[in-house]
């Protein structure tokens, strides 16, 4: 397994667990509609100023290695992390190109948005 995180767009990716992350919650949503569900549940279960968490977050100190204490803030996001290194290449002459200008999952998304609306 690679351990590469890479920062999911809440707007444009899409996720498919392989089992039901939450009772009653769809296993492929757009991140945007994971991270609702998941700020809904975190509100359940604690107070509603937990909710500040997933947005401008809490004051805090963070200490990381080679550095001083900074102050700042944190919050939660949702990362990735590809079982395996993606391979990226670029077109060039007769070469196929990979990296896709459209997605497969463009249709999915378009989908999902509509059955918000």
């Amino acid at each position: 397994m690679n351990d590469e995180w890479e920062p999911l767009n809440p707007e444009k990716d899409v996720v498919h667990f392989h089992q039901e992350p939450f009772e009653n919650l769809p296993r492929t949503q757009i991140i945007f509609q994971l991270l609702k569900e998941i700020k809904r549940f975190w509100e359940k279960h604690h107070t509603s100023s937990g909710s500040r968490i997933f947005d401008e977050g809490f004051e805090c100190y963070v200490l990381m290695p080679g550095k001083q204490w900074r102050t700042g803030k944190i919050r939660v996001r949702l990362e990735f992390c590809p079982d395996e290194v993606e391979i990226e290449v670029k077109q060039e002459n007769n070469r196929l190109d990979i990296n896709q200008k459209s997605s497969p999952l463009d249709d999915l998304r378009q989908q999902l948005n509509q059955g918000e609306n």
